[in-house]
């Protein structure tokens, strides 16, 4: 028995060993095929990341694109983006970013592909494909008297969407005179029994509500915020001149104490006092005319630079490095880096009379004008024209000499405009979302200081 197991055991061993080398030929066949298979094939994307929002409220966002491996360095004539969109692109390791230098369209689908996309270690390419759809922020507006605000018939602030007929009040009291939207807040100016304004900061969905202090008692106008930054401001003038406030630019850091701090004015010791002022996006700088004089100021550092003898001020170009600015009979765009002043002619139907200063597009090329144009019975009429090297074409039409526009302002990625139109003198305003390249109105609202977020 012994002699037998002995014998035995060579034969065992090697069928073992056959075995084995077989399971390591198969595993070497498998390996080789699996490499050259990922050979074979370029990088492979993993995952995308993108703020739906955020790529409609501001510009430089990013859509970030993941890969399994290191990419090699890709060029922007990669890139395709439909609708199209001007973008640059970076790679670090294994990941693609793709920066939109332009705001998005709202509620739009988006597909993004990338072409020969490689790997620095092999040169098998692939393609990157992605789509996503855009979100469509709320916006804000002021509806005087609205029938379901709390209280009867006190005044109204209601959040939307341009399209879709849904509205919520998301703060009412009487007598609202303005308000401004900072951030995820809104700031509102309200006017007290006594004929004086008081100023609030509500959060939408909460019920809490802060009074900011003011300096004294007194009045606000010209309430704006900043862009990017937690920052407010407004003209204040006291009630009792001794107090040493008249038409005094006043700003609250929200993001530090909530009180209030003036920039110093052309008289050492005195705040700075404005006839017009608005933030300019993206930055700590501030614009103010004052007596004809144009200057631009920064908040942050407290010291100003004198522009020119100019006397209106525009809105900042949706690119944030221009404004256009009136003075002298005439229209002109400031470049806000280098204080350079150049003349802007806008086109208009023939006949036809500006009314305001116009608006800058996108592009910084087209604009939208506010105009007065005759009828054949001898009345005119207000409308809206967008002007290009194309030519000028009426966008709206108020189609009555009765009509007034009280404003016009548009979204921050310029798809849409909020025109406010006064059907008659006392009327109440009503509010017109328009598409601007189309001149469709996608829906009217019965208020006006319409605000995008």
């Amino acid at each position: 028995m012994s002699t037998e197991s002995r014998g035995a055991a060579p034969a065992h061993r090697g069928s073992f060993r056959r075995t084995l080398a077989a399971m390591v030929a198969v595993l070497v066949v498998l390996c080789t095929g699996l490499a050259v298979l990922t050979l074979g094939q370029g990088p492979r994307l993993v995952r995308s990341d993108i703020d739906a929002d955020g790529v409609v409220q501001l510009t430089q966002q990013r859509l970030l694109m993941h890969s399994n491996e290191p990419l090699a360095e890709i060029d922007a004539e990669q890139v395709s983006v439909t609708p199209s969109i001007p973008l640059k692109v970076a790679t670090d390791g294994n990941t693609l970013s793709i920066t939109f230098e332009q705001r998005l369209l709202y509620g739009t689908d988006y597909v993004v592909s990338v072409s020969g996309v490689t790997s620095p270690f092999h040169e098998a390419a692939s393609t990157f494909d992605y789509s996503f759809t855009t979100g469509s922020p709320p916006l804000y507006y002021l509806q005087k008297g609205a029938p379901d605000a709390v209280g009867g018939a006190a005044d109204a602030i209601v959040r939307t969407t341009v399209s879709g007929t849904a509205r919520d009040v998301v703060y009412s009291a009487p007598r609202i005179q303005d308000f401004a939207v900072v951030g995820s807040s809104l700031a509102i100016a309200t006017e007290t029994d006594d004929g004086m304004s008081q100023l609030v900061l509500v959060a939408p969905g909460q019920s809490a509500v802060e009074t900011l202090p003011l300096p004294t008692r007194g009045t606000i106008t010209q309430l704006g915020s900043s862009v990017k930054q937690a920052m407010l401001g407004f003209r204040f003038t006291g009630a009792d001149p001794a107090d040493g406030y008249s038409n005094t630019l006043l700003l609250f850091d929200l993001l530090a104490k909530h009180t209030s701090f003036t920039l110093p004015g052309t008289v050492i010791g005195e705040p700075l006092q404005v006839d017009q002022w608005r933030f300019i996006p993206d930055s700590t700088l501030v614009e103010t005319t004052a007596d004809g004089v144009m200057s631009i100021y920064d908040s942050a550092l407290q010291q100003g630079a004198v522009i020119g003898d100019y006397d209106d001020l525009g809105e900042v170009a949706p690119a944030g490095a221009q404004s256009v600015i009136g003075g002298q009979g005439a229209f002109h765009v400031l470049d806000l880096l280098s204080g350079e002043v150049s003349p802007l002619k806008p086109i208009l139907p023939e006949g036809a009379i500006p009314v305001g200063l116009p608006l800058l597009g996108p592009d910084d090329t087209t604009t939208v004008s506010v105009a007065s144009v005759g009828a054949v019975d001898g009345t005119t009429r207000q409308v809206v024209v967008r002007s290009d090297d194309g030519g000028a074409t009426v966008i709206f039409d108020t189609a009555s000499a009765d009509a007034r526009i009280v404003s016009v302002t548009q979204s921050p990625n310029t798809q849409y405009l909020a025109i406010a139109v006064q059907p008659r003198t006392g009327a109440e305003v009503a509010t017109s979302l328009v598409d601007r390249s189309s001149g469709a109105v996608e829906r009217t609202l019965s208020g006006l200081r319409v605000t995008w977020q």
